[in-house]
């Protein structure tokens, strides 16, 4: 694994240092927008009515829960453990002893936390299960997960907090996990504000910047892509959060003023961390002190940010109705037909596919509208019938880009925001020259500590011996060979890697579930395998933890920084998610104009209830500092950049995303969400389940409705299992396709929510389970605007095949459905849906002798589950020379059998596909969510008459011929064939395994060991309850 994200940041921190540098329920959606004229603090409300425990024996358990979260439950690895992964730590650490540790008062942390990493084997553990799985096994894949009383003795350590005016206990177990114990529900949520600052403190740090949409500003200009999602899609100034704080407060009564006083209480737990921190009576993680930066005191507003974040990442859905308008203009303009290019794009769409894979099988064509039209919208009947949606003119759109940055601070510059100054020009002098010759000496320091072995410390002198030559690069350049050069750039260019794409680590999906009904357990109670994916990070984005205090009684995981418990297990129940990728986002054409006393901002106004009102402004600037993971190129290290947020936003239709003509005249496009200045609303759904308010399937129902964001929730307890798909979805006026943008005038707004029973839900399904892998939720459910993956080939299908199977056995137990589960975990899906349609139709025809053994072997490899398995755990896959041939083999047939898709994959430099191409395994583990599976598979079965359900326009080879279709899959096996070396050489055909593996990116120095790669749930619960309260 590459040295830790940070890692840059903190060298050219430590070294400046040492060379003197410096829910459903809501309102209607008008309550969610913007009040941007001085919006109060929120007064501290009087706290909510006292209310009658859920919980009848306080630390009753009432059956068996398993779970897992690697790569473990610390978040401080410490400097020791480090060594072997990042040697040459000898600036750092000299900075760290001498004027950093001085310069801040904080003490880091330099040995590693004993339960760092101690969940990372259980869980690559499973890969290698044998077959036959038994329960008295999943122990060593799995801990035990029980609700504990104070007194259940074996606590690895003990902690009583008595401090500003709270009493706690926190009591940790043999995996670290914290059990946290109050006399009250207020003293529980301090207890678990300090138990998430002493687990994830600097991860909460980089959260809440994001969440702002600031991290450059702490990390530097490696990487602004966080800065710009958060720029398009949640803008927000300070006191918007604070407004959305007061709106929580005030929207949801007791339940508002509860959030309020529990997140007050989970914040002041978090700042009697950080105080006794500042104070030097606790260790921090080793980061703080090498970046320089003070340790601050986390406010309410911090929580609302860090929920912004989670809420765009994971709760989204819809928002991309101008896409549709692009994807419809290239395509006529590609075949020269307003009814084709219709024909493909729902094609492409895959809106209401019938052969894609759903949770329920139930109808529930509840959306708003109910179903999607049939028109075809580049027609002249459009205006008539739907007169509220919006064509732009072909070529008009450009998009909007509200995050800027230049190079400042340079002579010939402008200075840079927030007073930093100039730095000196290069090569080989100022700051850099300093600091680059301060390089060497540094770094010697590390090969004196004791805790580094003798290879660590000759590793550690090469880093060493390499660096102190680094200022010969500027300085002296000529004077070092060619090879030498090649390795000081490349030491720069490996740091620099890894603090790239740090956005590009989030998921924007999570899952999966798998539920079976009781009457197929060998229990006779429900059985469930379920739980979030949400990639793999270091320390981990999820924190677990056990909760107990007032009307509190819960254990499971949290989002770092909120204050619940939002995936986990009460008494005699668990629930968990998976993403619901619903459409909760409309994109909004308003008209421009001037207003009467033009703004100074310079953007003017637009059109809304025949009133033309000014744009509202965000304008903001801020410096991201240089750090050695900025460039590689010597002209631009020491480079600052002026970082510029300029947003523009409306009241009522949100933020500004481009800018367009209709008939010529100006307008302006924006993203109108539902969840927008309501990120904190969401909330409610994990207070009540906080308290146990859920005890049965109607009750689950009426908590999760309450969750804002799309998602897909399910739930089990000794009786039932259920599901709910969850999300505040607008009821659309007449007039608006849900797939086009809508005039934004005053004319066409939302009018409040779906109800309850609209929402696709369901308990006990008669076919005997439920399973949910980000697929479709229900039948006749239709797909957000821009979302294609709801084909005929979805992931899920690899679930439903198994949770099938298993029905069929009956008497299942545990370790049934965790093998079901881990043996999914490593299907390749275009070995299991595409090419037993490829063979059928090479089969209908002769095949050559090369073919014929091809053939055989991918049909040995199908019949074996299609996995990407490495059971023995000797560096290659089983069945190696197959899982080559297919990975060779699905891009040729992508360019050969699917050109009318392939054609707008670059229209004047943008790529147009509602999707990528292949969703394939990798160091974040999630995959095969979306690809061109649906669409091979379908053509494939056209071609050859055996497809239930064919495209309109879509055709295999682009061709409505057999002979076509089965002449190019045929040449794109031959091709595939050539590029591994030919058959003769099947035996050596490989693959390598390390681009599969699973990557756990870190946020922070440390890291740890890559693991083989599963398609499964970040943290997991294995649950089968046998009594109820």
């Amino acid at each position: 694994m590459k040295p830790g994200l940070l890692l840059s940041t903190l060298l050219s921190a430590s070294l400046l240092a040492a060379c003197g540098g410096g829910g459903s329920s809501n309102p209607a959606p008008a309550s969610n927008t913007p009040t941007p004229s001085n919006p109060s603090t929120p007064e501290t409300p009087t706290g909510p009515e006292p209310r009658p425990s859920n919980v009848t024996a306080p630390f009753a358990d009432y059956g068996t829960v398993l779970n897992i979260l690697p790569p473990g439950q610390d978040d401080i690895g410490g400097v020791a453990n480090l060594a072997a992964d990042i040697p040459g730590l000898g600036d750092l650490l000299s900075t760290l002893f001498d004027d950093l540790v001085a310069e801040t008062g904080l003490v880091p942390a330099l040995s590693k936390e004993p339960h760092f990493d101690d969940q990372l084997g259980l869980y690559d553990a499973l890969v290698r299960s044998e077959p036959g799985l038994t329960d008295d096994q999943l122990g060593d894949y799995f801990k035990a997960a029980p609700l504990l009383a104070p007194d259940a003795g074996n606590w690895e350590s003990e902690l009583s907090l008595d401090a500003a005016g709270y009493q706690v206990d926190i009591k940790r177990d043999n995996f670290g996990v914290p059990h946290i114990f109050g006399d009250s529900r207020r003293d529980a949520l301090f207890g678990v504000g300090y138990v998430t600052a002493a687990d994830r403190l600097f991860l909460l740090d980089v959260l809440r910047r994001a969440g702002r949409g600031e991290l450059s500003r702490f990390l530097g200009p490696a990487d602004f892509s966080f800065d710009k999602d958060i720029a398009v899609n949640a803008p927000y100034r300070e006191e918007d959060r604070t407004t959305m704080i007061a709106n929580t407060i005030a929207r949801f009564g007791d339940d508002g003023a509860q959030v309020f006083d529990d997140a007050t209480n989970y914040v002041a737990g978090l700042n009697q961390y950080v105080a006794d921190a500042r104070s030097g009576l606790l260790q921090v993680p080793v980061e703080y002190v090498a970046l320089g930066v003070q340790l601050e005191p986390f406010v309410i507003e911090d929580v609302v940010a860090i929920a912004t974040l989670i809420q765009g990442i994971f709760a989204g859905g819809g928002g991309n109705e101008h896409n549709n308008v692009l994807l419809l203009q290239a395509l006529e303009a590609q075949t020269g037909s307003k009814d084709i290019a219709c024909d493909l794009w729902k094609d492409l769409r895959h809106g209401t596919d019938p052969e894609s894979s759903v949770t329920t099988t139930k109808s529930f064509a509840t959306q708003s509208p109910p179903t999607l039209p049939d028109i075809c919208p580049l027609s002249g009947e459009l205006a008539g019938q739907f007169p509220g949606a919006v064509m732009f003119d072909a070529g008009s759109f450009q998009s909007y880009d509200p995050l800027s940055h230049a190079p400042c601070g340079r002579p010939g510059q402008p200075e840079c925001p927030e007073a930093l100054g100039n730095v000196p020009a290069l090569p080989g002098t100022g700051v850099v020259g300093g600091l680059l010759d301060t390089v060497g000496d540094l770094l010697g320091g590390i090969l004196s500590l004791s805790f580094l072995d003798d290879g660590g410390q000759a590793l550690s002198q090469q880093w060493a011996s390499l660096t102190r030559q680094l200022p010969a690069l500027w300085t002296r350049e000529h004077s070092l060979s060619e090879q030498q050069q090649q390795q000081a750039m490349q030491r720069i260019a490996a740091i620099e890697t890894g603090i790239q794409g740090l956005r590009d680590g989030f998921p924007s999906v999570m899952s999966n579930a798998l539920l079976l009904n009781a009457e197929h357990s060998a229990s006779g109670q429900p059985l469930a395998v379920f739980g979030p994916q949400t990639s793999y990070f270091v320390p981990q984005l999820l924190l677990e933890m056990a909760v107990h205090g007032g009307d509190i009684n819960t254990r499971g995981m949290t989002f770092t920084g909120l204050p619940y418990v939002v995936i986990g297990r009460g008494p005699d129940f668990a629930w968990s998610a998976t993403s619901g990728s619903s459409d909760l986002t409309d994109v909004r054409v308003v008209q421009r104009c001037e207003p009467a006393e033009s703004p100074a901002h310079g953007e003017g106004g637009y059109q809304v209830n025949g009133q033309c009102k000014p744009f509202d402004v965000i304008d903001e600037q801020w410096v991201a500092r240089w750090n050695l993971a900025s460039s590689t190129d010597p002209e631009a290290v020491g480079q600052n950049e002026a970082v510029t947020r300029r947003v523009i936003r409306t009241e009522e239709y949100g933020p500004v995303i481009g800018f367009a003509t209709v008939s010529g005249m100006p307008v302006a496009v924006t993203r109108q969400r539902s969840t927008y200045f309501a990120e904190l609303d969401t909330a409610l759904p994990f207070l009540q389940a906080s308290r146990n308010d859920v005890h049965d399937v109607q009750s689950f129902y009426d908590v999760f409705h309450n969750t804002t964001g799309s998602f897909n929730w399910f739930y089990i307890d000794d009786r039932d299992i259920a599901f709910f798909h969850s999300g505040d979805y607008p009821q659309r006026a007449n007039g608006i396709h849900p797939e086009l943008p809508s005039w934004g005038n005053g004319q066409y707004d939302w009018n409040g929510f779906i109800p309850q029973q609209a929402h696709p839900q369901e308990s006990n399904p008669p076919r005997g389970y439920l399973a949910s892998w980000n697929n479709r939720p229900a039948r006749d459910w239709w797909a957000a605007d821009a979302h294609a993956p709801y084909g005929s080939a979805h992931r899920n299908d690899i679930l439903d095949v198994r949770l099938q199977q298993l029905v069929e056995e009956g008497s299942v137990t545990r370790a049934r459905m965790v093998e079901a589960m881990g043996d999914a975990a490593t299907v390749d899906l275009r070995g299991q849906e595409i090419v037993p349609a490829a063979l059928a139709l090479l089969e209908s025809a002769p095949v050559t002798g090369d073919q014929d053994s091809a053939i055989r072997l991918m049909q040995d490899w199908v019949a074996n589950g299609a996995l990407r398995r490495d059971r023995d755990g000797d560096g290659n896959y089983d069945e190696e020379a197959a899982v080559a041939l297919m990975d060779a083999w699905y891009p040729l047939m992508i360019d050969t059998l699917l050109p009318q898709i392939t054609a707008v994959e670059d229209v004047d430099g943008q790529n147009l596909s509602l999707m990528g191409r292949d969703n394939k395994p990798g160091a974040m583990g999630s995959a095969y969510n979306n690809g061109y599976y649906g669409y091979l598979e379908r053509v494939l079965e056209q071609a050859a008459g055996t497809s239930a359900s064919p495209y309109r326009a879509l055709r295999c080879a682009g061709s409505n011929d057999l002979a076509t279709c089965r002449s190019a899959l045929a040449n794109s096996l031959n091709q595939a064939i050539a590029e591994l070396g030919g058959i003769a050489s099947m035996d050596s055909w490989n693959v390598d395994e390390t681009q599969d593996q699973i990557q756990h990116r870190a946020i922070g120095l440390a890291s740890v060991p890559a693991i083989h790669w599963q398609n499964r749930p970040t943290f997991q619960q294995v649950v089968e309850f046998t009594g109820h309260r």
